[in-house]
């Protein structure tokens, strides 16, 4: 039974571990690899809303978007892009499930990268930490 228990916390932590390179990897990719002017996100901060019109849980995520302080809305620029519509662009940030929201800071590095619903409040203290 304990081997079974030390054997379960072992794989998770190899998992944990594992979740974290991606991430971070991911992170470094997108923000060597891609051309932050192309949307002129890169002058200031950013909120990169990736969604579709066949997505259910977009509109859930708009929803936590309008959501966001004004006074916040005021510093970032937030940029609705339809991942159908513009493939390329979706590839070029390694988007590969909607909605995906990417927080990008003024030197136009990817600082948070979200995949799947995300509230609004931890939308506001990722946003802070970029402001």
């Amino acid at each position: 039974m304990i081997e079974r228990i030390v054997i379960s916390l072992a794989l998770i932590a190899v998992l944990a571990a594992a979740y974290r390179l991606f991430a971070t990897g991911h992170r470094t990719r997108v923000s060597s690899g891609m051309s932050l002017a192309a949307h002129d996100v890169a002058l200031q901060p950013s909120l990169l809303y990736f969604w579709s019109d066949h997505c259910a849980p977009c509109v859930t995520q708009a929803q936590f978007l309008g959501q966001l302080p004004q006074q916040m809305t005021r510093q970032i620029k937030i940029e609705k892009i339809d991942a159908e519509k513009e493939r390329e662009v979706a590839a070029r940030y390694g988007v590969f499930t909607l909605p995906t929201t990417m927080l990008v800071d003024r030197q136009g590095s990817v600082r948070h990268v979200n995949y799947g619903l995300i509230d609004a409040r931890k939308l506001t203290i990722q946003l802070e930490s970029i402001l």
